[in-house]
């Protein structure tokens, strides 16, 4: 029996040259079909109201399963919308069965690049945010300090405005009681006076993200612009300084708020502290 070695090279080598061309085939049909986009509106993403219990579970199971957590994390938000209810009920049991089980399959139904600025801003916010603005002994030890999701309220500082932060509140009411310290590594931007935000100072990360800490009581000696500061580095003390021309009208608290440099919008978008703010409480 003679074996048609030369033939079978060539039927090898055509097999081989198919099997990059189908390859090529899939990988550019992957890369230009369009996918899912994110269909929720900005004000919704902003309005972050996501079940802040499923950070940490999510989280858990990132490590477990060896998934970027961010972009698990961002694909648990697009698949319920960014939770568009105020008061979102979730079988946080369900997590691993439905995100974390076939995220892979899931995750490729989504157009990347258009995921992919929504990822990013997750993994700079839980990368950056370190540390609570009450330092430790304080919050988790005075039951007078207490907060809640107070975005989207309105307040009446300018004319029907909406409330794009969330209050850290002092039911003692004493101006200058409670300390106030960074959130995340940083530069100084701006500390000083404005009518509507009382005393304030405010931090901006390498990202670009800006964090907005107002109605201090008064600021912390030294904290000039461009001066870098870490995590938990005191920046003031709690008070109720501002509110406008009027004066303040409100019980002494902290303001907190957060503007992430993104890539989906070209304005200046807020983002609902609470959920980072319940996820790093001591």
């Amino acid at each position: 029996m003679v074996i048609d070695v030369r033939g079978i090279r060539e039927r090898f080598f055509q097999f081989c040259v198919a099997a990059v061309i189908l390859l090529k085939v899939v990988g550019s049909w992957r890369l230009a079909r369009p996918g899912i986009r994110v269909q929720a509106d900005l004000a919704t993403v902003a309005a972050f109201r996501v079940p802040y219990r499923s950070i940490e579970i999510l989280q858990e199971y990132a490590q477990t399963h060896d998934i970027p957590f961010a972009k698990l994390f961002t694909v648990f938000n697009a698949e319920n919308n960014f939770f568009p209810h105020q008061h979102a009920v979730y079988d946080l049991n369900s997590l691993e069965h439905l995100y974390v089980a076939d995220f892979h399959r899931v995750a490729r139904r989504y157009n990347s690049r258009n995921l992919a600025p929504y990822v990013s801003m997750f993994q700079t916010l839980f990368d950056e945010i370190e540390v609570f603005p009450i330092p430790t002994g304080w919050y988790e030890d005075d039951a007078a300090i207490m907060f809640g999701d107070s975005w989207g309220v309105e307040h009446n500082l300018q004319g029907n405005a909406k409330h794009m932060g969330t209050a850290i509140i002092d039911r003692m009411n004493v101006r200058g009681r409670v300390p106030v310290v960074s959130m995340t590594n940083g530069q100084i931007e701006q500390a000083g006076w404005d009518n509507n935000l009382g005393y304030f100072v405010s931090v901006i990360t390498a990202s670009g993200t800006y964090y907005l800490y107002a109605h201090l009581d008064s600021i912390a000696h030294g904290l000039t612009v461009g001066r870098y500061i870490e995590a938990g580095q005191f920046l003031g003390q709690m008070g109720n300084s501002g509110g406008g021309t009027g004066g303040a009208t409100f019980p002494v608290h902290l303001h907190v708020a957060i503007s992430p440099h993104v890539g989906f919008t070209q304005e200046q978008f807020w983002i609902n502290p609470y959920p980072f703010l319940r996820h790093i409480e001591p």
